[in-house]
């Protein structure tokens, strides 16, 4: 029956369900952030909004009843850990290869300003754990507001996706004002470090991606 109490606790419930899920930096966080030091909150903010994207997509994904791909194809699996490790280490190499040689950030195709929502996109929807987060929470949280009926799914879901959006709009605002208040030296050293670290992780990806494939 239809319950404004009830939808409000799916708003509610959902809202911090999205915004806690969201508070665990994977690769697209990190290079969300790194592009805040270096360019601000607008580009940096790009890159969340295209990963939120990403997460809509796998989404819809499962809850179109492709969940088997995920769950029964392990060897299809495994790939997307090999591909998202390539997409790492090639957008990260690029990056550093730009820096090493006096080139400009915008003179990368991965880092490129006006591509930031599609490097977000890309590098969410082939991270591995991705769609393991989408399929828990199928399972749990959204099997919940299923029963309830359609209309308290979808708000649910909706507030799962604002209060995602709201925690990065956070992060980038609070990374954007705070490095302006940083030694520039120390906010360069910074986005290396993070350049660095999605690398190392990107040749982890490849490493468990190739042995999730052969064993």
């Amino acid at each position: 029956m239809f319950s404004v109490f009830t939808i409000f606790k799916a708003i509610l419930i959902g809202f911090f369900t999205g915004f806690v899920a969201s508070i665990p930096l994977g690769p697209s966080g990190l290079e969300s952030v790194s592009r805040s030091i270096t360019k601000g909150f607008r580009e940096g903010f790009k890159v969340s909004l295209g990963a939120v994207s990403a997460d809509i997509v796998y989404i819809i994904i499962i809850n179109l009843g492709f969940l088997t791909f995920f769950t029964k194809s392990p060897k299809s699996y495994s790939l997307f850990w090999i591909i998202s490790g390539i997409v790492l280490i090639i957008s990260t190499k690029i990056s550093l290869n730009s820096k090493h040689s006096d080139l400009s950030l915008e003179k990368s195709c991965f880092r490129h300003a006006s591509n930031g929502f599609l490097t977000g996109f890309f590098i969410t929807f082939l991270n591995p754990t991705t769609p393991s987060l989408w399929i828990a929470l199928s399972g749990t949280v959204f099997n919940v507001w299923r029963h309830h009926g359609k209309l308290f799914f979808i708000f649910s879901i909706s507030a799962m996706i604002i209060g995602s959006i709201t925690w990065f709009c956070f992060l980038n605002i609070l990374v954007s004002r705070g490095i302006k208040k940083l030694n520039p030296n120390f906010a360069a050293g910074t986005t290396k470090l993070l350049d660095y670290f999605l690398f190392a992780l990107g040749i982890i990806f490849v490493i468990l991606g190739i042995y999730r494939f052969i064993f």
